[in-house]
């Protein structure tokens, strides 16, 4: 069964993902979830938590403060838990 593993919205980069059958293979869907989180990065000053926030939500600075702290928060939790 194939995973969406970078969870890439098929509405907002349809033109980056192709077909859907290129959209759901697994390498292609990492390279271009990469691509995206790699655009938010230089959009971001070099910030990779703020790009973890662009990459949920681009436009919405809110929205994208909201994923970056859950995101951030499951992430401290795993450091912990070593």
């Amino acid at each position: 069964m194939y995973k969406n593993l970078m969870q890439v919205n098929w509405r907002y980069h349809q033109d980056r993902l192709g077909t859907p059958w290129q959209a759901l293979e697994p390498y292609h869907n990492l390279r271009v979830g990469a691509e995206i989180l790699h655009d938010c990065y230089k959009k971001r000053a070099d910030d990779w938590w703020a790009s973890v926030g662009c990459y949920h939500a681009p436009s919405n600075r809110e929205r994208a403060e909201r994923y970056r702290r859950r995101v951030m928060s499951r992430w401290q939790r795993l450091v912990r838990a070593g």
